[in-house]
């Protein structure tokens, strides 16, 4: 069995902290232009970086679609039927409604994914290279027909695209030369740099990091949509070179929770969408931003236990957590 890379279990156990996070501030951000601004900066980077990552470990090539199929299309398919049913029990929908072809809520990642790796087999008749110039073109052109929205996650799916194109082409030798970075002020300084950006733009809102829908319903000036797009593919970049450049590479304790973040990732909303139904909209201090962060720490720290994970398993076979 190849021994797992400490690095990566360490990127994507912090990513699926800040992912958590990120849902749990997301009631508060309008009562300080501050949350609001750090809300942006982490929906910036957070899932291009996982997006990127998985591109990354698809390097070994295409893979067959049945097996696609089994885990990822099957685990999206009994999630979006378990989510109808807890969105029913909660109040957040009137009756129980189906429907597979738009994905709830944090769900478009499992479709994505399946469409992202099934788009690899196009290397058969294009170069790596041409794939990866084809989906920015496409990334941009897609806000543009108001006909792609939330069915089949297809906004979403092209928009990201990109990153995982740019995981998947990314030599080993640089993400090695990336872990040895010794200066790693650099980040800081990357981080700083996409923060003000972040801060300076008073246009902002979530469309443009969520890439979930066309130009026309979030800009004022849809023709523009395909450069912010592009600017917002670089500032993503930017995000993800700072983030990975502070990763530590060594193996500690909390290492082994990176292994299970797609579980994290599958059952945090049904703690999220519990708490988003109380509606708490009220300003917190500092110190509670502070404890919502260690709560989602815990929260991750607990879905992405083995115990979980085999209740996971053994409740449903078909699901292979391996994010």
């Amino acid at each position: 069995m190849q021994k797992r890379d400490a690095y990566f279990d360490n990127a994507k156990l912090f990513l699926m902290i800040l992912v958590v996070f990120g849902h749990f501030l997301q009631p508060f951000i309008d009562n300080d232009p501050l949350y609001n601004d750090l809300y942006y900066f982490i929906f910036t980077f957070h899932m291009p970086a996982f997006i990127l990552i998985s591109g990354y470990f698809a390097k070994s090539g295409p893979k067959p679609i049945m097996s696609l199929v089994k885990k990822l299309l099957l685990p999206y398919i009994f999630f979006q039927i378990l989510y109808s049913g807890y969105y029913t029990l909660i109040g957040l929908q009137d009756s129980f409604s189906l429907d597979i072809g738009v994905p709830q809520w944090s769900l478009w990642f499992l479709l994505s994914l399946f469409c992202w790796n099934v788009l690899l087999h196009l290397t058969a008749y294009l170069s790596v290279k041409q794939l990866m110039i084809g989906s920015v073109i496409m990334a941009l052109l897609v806000g543009y027909f108001p006909i792609f929205d939330h069915f089949l996650a297809i906004q979403r799916t092209v928009t990201f695209f990109p990153y995982f194109m740019i995981g998947y082409m990314i030599p080993k030798k640089w993400i090695e030369k990336l872990k040895a970075y010794p200066k790693k002020w650099i980040a800081l300084l990357l981080f700083t740099g996409l923060f003000l950006f972040i801060q300076g733009n008073d246009l902002i809102n979530k469309y443009w990091v969520f890439g979930s829908k066309p130009y026309d319903e979030y800009l004022n000036h849809p023709l523009l949509g395909g450069p912010q797009r592009l600017i917002f593919l670089g500032a993503g970049m930017v995000g993800i070179i700072a983030f990975m450049l502070l990763v530590p590479r060594k193996r500690y304790f909390f290492s082994n929770w990176g292994r299970n973040t797609l579980t994290v990732y599958l059952l945090h909303g049904f703690v999220v969408k519990g708490l988003r139904v109380l509606d708490i909209r009220v300003e917190i201090s500092t110190f509670e931003l502070f404890l919502l962060f260690m709560g989602s720490m815990l929260l991750t720290a607990i879905l992405s236990s083995k115990r979980v994970s085999r209740w996971i398993q053994k409740g449903k076979r078909v699901l292979q957590p391996s994010l």
